[in-house]
């Protein structure tokens, strides 16, 4: 319902109040209820106001001189309570929430007027408190001029019109009044050119109070329409607020709305650029949420009666607002408030536009490349002075103690203190750096390092306490490597490299001693100086590196290689990106020199300015190519340069265990049983390394230059690298710490991908699936967590729940969510390390325990934190997160069973209660799944992919890379998984979950809301994992068979219901993993087959390859719906075909295996003959083009693999052929269908493939028994180009012959080729190979000559013709053929008819015969 007052204001000299104050409001809020409750109302301004004073009005009281007597006394009731005032703050046009103004202690005797502390400039007001009726007035002043000079959100609105001079503020029309109105409502706008699309705003603007509301206008419309000048508006939210004298009619509006449209016309096209330039470039979101208002007068009164505790309304992560959006079903207020061009640009918007936001420097986390000494120095400055450092203090104190007391003895008491002092370097020496600027501490501390590590000195102290001196000096190495450049500088001075090599190269060393000199080295290297001194050295002398690899050549024991190839790897990994740099800087360089076609020169008269697309583009076509050719990049650099940035993913990869110093107590083998994972991070070097370089900014520049950014190879290099650096908290640390270079990275990939999108390409490289958006929103996601930590420092303490800050935060994180890859980025960086905490302390300060039940329950933050750790558990797969946060999450819970948030994600979390991550746990969890997968993919059920998340962590092993150790912990959990009838679970939750998506699927319905299709990518990809592990592991050694053909059948129907048909006509990145598991899974089968399976062909047929691969091939023909899925999973599990396409040399044993594999394939597919005559049959004639190119593909698949499948499919193709021609009657003229052309253009995609083409020759041989029919229908080919028609069908049959032909001649068609590297083959044995017999050519060329000689022939006819005896003349078996053949007709002749039997003389066909001249010519010669 909707109200308007209908006063007016008296003048200003009338008032009872100073002359400078106007009233500006005066009205009465009723909420009639059988019982006291809080309520909440809203006061709008059109314009911004300055408020002075604000007075409730008692009941009785008069409340204006000049309004009628039925409005002009209060009404407030009770007789005291308290009204707390809330206000739009205009200075803050993105601030979330209302500020508060103040509060109100009303008492009808004695407290009525609430004045504020200072003048408040505002457009609305919002009141809140336990009353049932309030009459409300307030005074204050318009602001008439700082309303057209005031900032507002970018981009600015045009300039208003001038205003009118009389005191009054004319009204806008109402096209403003409604543009204004959905802004300040968040009525959704219309979708944007770019960034993700914004929902409806968030919860209530405070803590505790009711339910929000949409915000009807309350008023009368019977009033005269004289006195609509200047008033303004009372809103309430309230469903039961009750208009004062009736309902609300649209009527009178629409008469009014029609007078005013004349007057008001310049206006309302003001209002429309402003509105069109505005919504262009921001995306509005209110902070109150709409409701539908069809509901509000149904359901007001129930709704009041069954919200006893008048709590908010909670969040809604649910996409049913877009989907409505979508639909246009979504139903806008209607409002009926105007507002000039200047309130329109005063809105104070809630935006979030990922493309506006940019990182700003780091906060709360440490910089990912600092060493522990230059964070605690950041630390104490940070603290300042006066804060308390006991610790560092102490350290400091003993630090200077020890060294002063130590000055000349060097016994044993100074090898203790040698000992003693790298566990005080970091507080101590960071203490005295920031109070003492002298360096005689880091000076006399090298001096005692290297005189540690001096074998001379150590010789002369007692057995043991010589070793106890070496060790001691390479842990000092190590810590004061630790302090940073000024550290490793006064080491490197002072010869740290060349003592630490003459320990390595000393006699009778031990081992360990060795190992920890190689930890001293490390750390000297891993600072870019130590580097570049390790790989310089000195003058006249070997570098390091050389040194060490000369050491490692010597013999040395495998812990000291390996010790010294983590140092050698670094080398490397620095020396590549050195290269990068260099071959970076060449490129800025050649392509610096480009001339410049910015922008053109403008003509001062606009109105000659050029707007012709066509030109325009012509200038864009002529500058990339102006690009491309002056900046003379070769293909080689290219080349070079995606070689190195794939070294540098390699090698980041295998990092933790190829980069990283062995324990001393470790032994480098091959597996192992138990043991704590590798102690040492290599990241924060690399990431040091890659700082010292500029990677970033290289990046930045590869994906600037035309050249680079438009080559695929490049560009998945890139996104390689990018998006590991993204998937730990160091990497995006390591992205937030330059957040200089990121913010251009960022643009410069965003740049990318609107580019595509608006060409709507298709690109293999690092835009392909929106990686730009999801790095985006992955670093905007960890800016909001770090500004989270920061506002705990700051506001512990804070009395106010809902700090504006802190709600700005939740809020941008709440609106990423919005989008599937922001969904996926906010679950991937909360699943990292500890960043859930932050939501988690927030819900732990704003629980029931510290605020009470009421408040916490009205808390917007707390509900924030509510959804997005519900969206991290339902998005992320990470277990580590809640292995470390279960607990708590579980309690928060179980302390608010009335949050319906809460009490969902308790669901999800139903299966780790007192559930510990440990291989124990898998029985409990396979009973958990066993017991609920009756609710599987419902919300009873959520709990399942929970626990099939963690036992894949639990029991499947990570994926393997290079150098890593084996560990057999996996072995046993996969005997777990086994005895705890994990197959038999995995199966049948395949199947359930098949017989769910089956039916939608078959409606050509997509997988619902973002949040089903999570949980069924999820729960698909994890189960599939889980069946994979056990699989592999069962079948891997060949001793066992497995024979339960439900698995494969279950794949069959997964792989057709979530990888066939995919929406945007390619398979996602979720989807691809998918199809990728269903294809290992299915290889797994062909493991366990060894040499006593394949005897005979009775257990050839019977072992598991042989029944797996049945399954698969009668899927293919089972059901329509299954034709296409079938196709693919086949092409998929067949080898590709030769020759290998490799960038290395293959090995001789990977040869022999690949062709072992190839035969393998061949035995059991031919035990499959029948099935597969059956498949090619029934899809011959098909008219559907994805399934025609299948089809093709698998025949070439087929063929390939060896001469036995290549003649059953080849013989299955002519068959078809023989049996379409010889159809028709003998007596009758053979009729040729459009089966016939199909079936032709099949075996001419053949035919262009060297082992169809060959088994092809075969069979048309005819000299097998039961061949003859193939020689004789090769005749009937010929026969058919030769007669005379005149159809189209018929044409097309004599093009599709004569390809066929030309593909038959074609001598480089072949398995043999005189260039094979297999050895040297003759001319005539590669002849021999490649071509038909003598019989058959004599028929060739008899049909060519015909061909030529035929003047209907069309002209594709004559050209394939000619082009095919060129191929004959090109040695002496054809030319002897043509020649023989062209005796009894001459040849110019030939020439003549084929250039006249065209309408048009073509130069190609001109072309091509003068060349087939001289190659007979030639020949003749």
């Amino acid at each position: 319902m909707r109200r308007k007052s209908s006063f007016h204001p008296p003048p200003a000299a009338n008032m009872a109040v100073d002359s400078a104050m106007e009233l500006l409001f005066l009205d009465t809020f009723k909420h009639p209820s059988a019982e006291q409750s809080s309520h909440i109302d809203v006061v709008r301004f059109p314009c911004v106001v300055y408020i002075n004073e604000v007075r409730v009005i008692p009941p009785g009281v008069r409340a204006h001189s000049s309004l009628p007597d039925n409005r002009a006394y209060g009404e407030t009731s009770p007789h005291t309570f308290q009204l707390d005032l809330f206000f739009n703050n205009v200075s803050k046009p993105s601030a979330p929430v209302f500020d508060r103004l103040g509060s109100l202690e009303y008492d009808e005797n004695t407290s009525i007027i609430f004045r504020p502390n200072s003048k408040v400039n505002t457009d609305g007001l919002v009141l809140r408190g336990w009353y049932n009726c309030l009459t409300l007035a307030i005074y204050g002043s318009v602001d008439r001029v700082i309303s057209h000079d005031r900032d507002s959100p970018p981009p600015p609105p045009p300039p208003p019109p001038p205003p009118q001079p009389q005191p009054n503020l004319k009204r806008n029309t109402k096209h403003a009044d409604g543009e204004k109105e959905d802004q300040f409502n968040g009525s959704p706008p219309r979708p944007q050119p770019r960034g993700p699309r914004t929902p409806p705003g968030p919860p209530p603007p405070d803590d505790d109070e009711d339910d929000p509301m949409p915000l009807p206008v309350s008023g009368d419309k019977e009033e005269d329409t004289s006195h609509r000048e200047d008033y303004f508006e009372p809103i309430s939210p309230d469903r039961n607020s009750v208009p004062q004298e009736g309902q609300y009619s649209d009527e009178g509006e629409v008469e009014e709305e029609q007078q005013e449209e004349g007057d008001d016309d310049e206006d309302d096209v003001d209002v429309e650029e402003e509105e069109d330039e505005d919504e262009d470039d921001r995306h509005t979101v209110d902070s109150i949420p709409e409701e539908e208002e069809d509901d509000e007068e149904e359901e007001g009164e129930e709704d009041e009666e069954g919200e006893g505790d008048d709590g908010y309304e909670q969040i809604s992560s649910d996409e049913d607002g877009i989907a409505d959006l979508e639909r246009e079903t979504f139903k806008y207020p209607n409002f009926d408030v105007e507002y000039t061009a200047e309130d329109l640009a005063s809105v104070p918007p809630m935006t979030y536009d990922p493309y506006d936001r940019e990182l700003v420097p780091l906060l709360h986390f440490s910089c990912p490349y600092k060493t522990t000494f230059e964070i605690e120095i950041s630390r104490m400055k940070d603290q300042g002075p006066d804060k308390e450092n006991s610790g560092a203090i102490e350290a400091s104190v003993k630090l200077t103690e020890l060294l002063d007391l130590y000055q000349e003895d060097r016994g044993a008491k100074w090898v203790t203190a040698l000992e003693e002092i790298p566990s005080l370097i970091i507080k101590g020496l960071s203490y005295l750096h920031l109070k003492n600027t002298k360096q005689d501490s880091l000076d006399q501390l090298v001096d005692w390092t290297m005189q540690a590590l001096n074998l001379q000195v150590a010789l002369r102290q007692p057995i043991a306490l010589n070793v106890r001196q070496l060790k001691a000096g390479t842990k000092l190495v190590c810590s004061l490597a630790e302090c940073g450049a000024q550290g490793v500088m006064g080491l490197l001075q002072a010869g740290v490299i060349h003592g630490l090599l003459e320990l390595l190269f000393a006699d009778h060393v031990s081992s360990s001693l060795k190992l920890n000199a190689f930890k001293a080295l490390d750390s000297v290297i891993s600072m870019t100086e130590g580097m570049e001194a390790f790989l310089r050295g000195r003058q006249n002398e070997k570098s390091g590196y050389q040194k060490l690899l000369e050491l490692i050549l010597l013999d040395q024991t495998v812990r000291v290689v390996t010790a010294g190839s983590a140092i050698l790897q670094k080398c490397h990994f620095y020396e590549i990106l050195s290269e990068i740099k260099r071959l970076g800087d060449h490129l800025a360089e050649k392509t610096s020199s480009v001339p410049n076609h910015g922008e053109p020169d403008h003509d001062t008269d606009t109105g000659l300015e050029r707007t012709n697309l066509e030109y325009e583009n012509e200038v864009e076509a002529s500058m990339d190519m102006d690009l491309l050719e002056s900046s003379n990049i070769s293909e080689g650099e290219i080349e070079k340069l995606i070689n190195l940035l794939e070294e540098v993913f390699h090698l980041m990869e295998t990092a933790p265990h190829t980069m990283i110093q062995p324990p001393v107590k470790s032994f480098p083998t091959m597996a192992r049983i138990t043991g704590p994972p590798e102690r040492d991070d290599p990241y924060p070097i690399l990431f040091r390394y890659l700082h010292s370089h500029h990677f970033l900014e290289l990046v930045t520049l590869l994906l600037s230059i035309p050249v680079t950014s438009a080559h695929p190879g490049v560009l998945q290099a890139i996104k390689d690298v990018l998006k590991f650096l993204a998937q730990s908290q160091k990497g995006l640390l390591f992205f937030m710490s330059e957040y200089e270079a990121t913010n251009l990275l960022i643009r410069a990939l965003c740049h990318l991908y609107d580019q595509d999108e608006e060409e709507s390409l298709q690109s293999d490289g690092v835009i392909d699936d929106a990686f730009a958006l999801w790095l985006q929103d992955s670093t905007q996601t960890l800016q909001c967590i770090t500004e989270l930590f920061s506002h705990f420092q700051r506001c512990t303490a804070s009395e106010e729940t809902d700090h504006s800050d802190l709600l700005g935060t939740l809020h941008n994180l709440y609106l990423i969510t919005f989008n599937p890859v922001g969904r996926s980025a906010v679950g991937h960086v909360f699943s990292l390390e500890k960043n859930l905490q932050s939501l988690i302390t927030l819900m732990e300060y704003y629980s029931k325990e510290a605020l009470g039940d009421s408040k916490s329950k009205k808390s917007v933050a707390y509900n924030y934190a509510c959804i997005l750790i519900l969206v991290v558990v339902q998005s992320s797969s990470d277990v580590q997160m809640l292995e470390q946060h279960a607990a708590s999450l579980l309690k928060l819970c179980k302390a608010d069973e009335n949050n319906a948030k809460l009490q969902e994600l308790g669901k999800w979390l139903e299966p780790l209660k007192n559930l510990r991550f440990e291989i124990n746990c898998i029985p409990n969890l396979i009973e958990y799944v066993k017991q609920n997968i009756d609710n599987l993919m419902t919300p009873e059920g959520v709990g399942l992919t929970t626990a099939l998340r963690v036992l894949c962590n639990v029991a499947c092993s990570p994926p393997t890379v290079e150098g890593q150790q084996k560990d057999l912990k996996w072995n046993l959990a996969v005997i777990q998984l086994f005895s705890a009838e994990g197959m038999d679970t995995f199966i049948r939750v395949l199947q359930k979950l098949n017989s769910i998506l089956t039916q939608p699927w078959r409606l050509h319905v997509n997988m619902g809301t973002t949040l089903h299709r999570v949980t069924t990518i999820s729960m698909a990809r994890c189960t599939l994992t889980l069946l994979k592990t056990m699989l592999t592991e069962l079948l891997r050694g060949g001793s066992f068979e497995f024979k339960d053909m439900r698995v494969p059948s279950a794949l069959v129907t997964l792989h057709m219901l979530l990888c066939s048909i995919p929406l945007s006509g390619r398979l996602d990145s979720d989807e691809q993993k998918i199809q990728n598991d269903i294809i290992d899974i299915l290889l797994t089968f062909t493991q366990g087959v060894n040499e006593k399976l394949t005897i005979s062909e009775e257990t050839l047929a019977n072992n598991t390859w042989s029944l797996m691969l049945k399954e698969v091939l009668s899927s293919i023909l089972k059901v329509p719906e299954g034709f296409f899925s079938g196709l693919i999973l086949l092409s998929e599990l067949l080898p590709l075909p030769l020759p290998m396409q490799t960038t290395q040399v293959i090995e001789p044993h990977d040869i022999s295996v690949a062709l072992n594999t190839r035969k393998l394939w061949s035995m059991h597919l031919h035990v499959q003959a029948k099935l597969l005559q059956e498949i090619v049959r029934s899809f011959s004639g098909t008219t559907c083009q994805p399934i025609q190119h299948m089809l093709r593909r698998i025949c070439v698949q087929l063929c390939d693999l060896a001469s036995p499948t290549a003649l059953l499919i080849m013989r299955t193709v002519l068959d078809l052929i023989v049996e379409d021609l010889q159809s028709t009657s003998e007596d009758k003229e053979k009729q040729y269908t459009s089966q016939t052309t199909r079936l032709l253009a099949l075996l001419d995609a053949l035919a262009s493939h060297k082992a169809c083409k060959l088994a092809i020759l075969h069979l048309i041989n005819g000299t097998i028994k039961g061949d003859e029919r193939y020689a004789e229908i090769f005749q009937d080919l010929l026969a058919l180009v030769r007669s005379p028609g005149d159809s189209v069908i018929h044409q097309q049959c004599v093009e599709y012959i004569t390809s066929i032909l030309q593909s038959l001649c074609d001598q480089d068609i072949a398995l043999i080729l005189p260039n094979s590297s297999e050895g040297s083959v003759s001319e005539l044995e590669q002849l021999s190979n490649s071509l038909p017999n003598k019989e058959l050519m004599i028929s060739i060329c008899d049909c060519l000559l015909a061909m030529l000689a035929n003047s209907e022939s069309s002209y594709n006819c004559l050209l394939t013709c000619v082009r095919t005896m060129m191929f004959l003349a090109e040695h002496d078996y054809g030319l002897f053929h043509l020649k023989r053949r062209m005796a009894e007709m001459k040849l110019f002749e030939m020439i003549q008819a084929t250039c006249c039997s065209v309408s048009q003389i073509e130069i190609e066909d001109i072309t091509e015969t003068i060349h087939l001249s001289q190659c007979i010519i030639l020949g003749n010669a």
